[in-house]
């Protein structure tokens, strides 16, 4: 027996629209999951008008009254397709900018110990690699299972993080014993794969 009325099944459509797009733009694999999972329910509890929760609950707010809810479902509809665009478009802008934000916090250590090391200043080089350890290691706990919309369809991103994670790591002993030059030239290899990602991902 159906227990939801038109004004609330048509509040589930726009929340499930809202779960699908905070899912696809914000969140990591895992929290896509259960926001994809919650918004096809809301979509199946809107077309059935059948909500379980409420038949524990006993509740039920179907019109006494039938009546034609025409203007309602197109102002639903309406304003789906605003939340989707608006949202849409802020959400693909932000996370952009976010997404230089955290990469210009590697950048900038990055390069200091690139310097660093060009010029054989090794108690310099030492500080800045752990600035530069310690930003990338916060930058990839973020972004390993999260993808913004401006790398999400770039199949080279994780690997190329990967390969600068590695990189940096495999300096470190270079850099602690004084083989500055040697730490200078991996390095440098993978400055230039931030680079090929924010040319290539339009980061720039």
């Amino acid at each position: 027996m159906k227990n939801l009325g038109t004004s609330d099944r048509l509040v589930r459509v726009i929340l499930a629209d809202l779960c699908i797009l905070i899912a696809f733009f914000w969140m990591g694999r895992a929290w896509q999951m259960v926001l994809y999972l919650l918004a096809f329910v809301m979509v199946f509890q809107a077309a059935t008008g059948v909500c379980g929760f409420y038949n524990l609950m006993g509740r039920n707010t179907c019109e006494r009254i039938k009546r034609k809810d025409k203007k309602m479902v197109v102002v639903t509809a309406v304003l789906m397709v605003l939340v989707a665009g608006a949202g849409s478009y802020a959400s693909v802008i932000m996370t952009k900018n976010i997404l230089k934000e955290d990469l210009a916090s590697i950048e900038e250590p990055y390069n200091l110990t690139l310097l660093s090391t060009e010029q054989d200043l090794r108690n310099e080089s030492i500080s800045r690699y752990e600035l530069l350890n310690t930003s990338l290691g916060a930058f990839n706990k973020k972004y390993s299972d999260y993808d913004p919309f401006a790398v999400k369809f770039d199949e080279k991103f994780q690997g190329d993080m990967t390969n600068v994670s590695m990189i940096v790591k495999a300096s470190r002993q270079d850099i602690f014993t004084g083989l500055l030059s040697d730490a200078h030239a991996r390095l440098a290899v993978g400055k230039s794969l931030l680079q090929n990602i924010k040319k290539r991902d339009g980061l720039e």
